[in-house]
């Protein structure tokens, strides 16, 4: 049973960059927002994809 997940466009950007493996500060910077900010939108998406560690959100997890 899959749910659907909606994330906003800054969310599903964000969520792109770090399974590319991009830090949190260049994340920032590549959004043109402060590292709180772009750590607080990885925080939404991991909390919306259901999983609780960076390293959960890449292929086959």
């Amino acid at each position: 049973m899959s749910r659907e997940v909606l994330l906003d466009e800054i969310e599903l950007r964000v969520a792109e960059l770090a399974l590319h493996g991009t830090a949190t500060p260049t994340i920032a910077e590549v959004l043109g927002v402060s590292t709180n900010a772009a750590a607080g939108h990885l925080a939404t998406v991991y909390r919306k994809l259901g999983k609780a560690r960076c390293g959960d959100a890449g292929p086959g997890r």
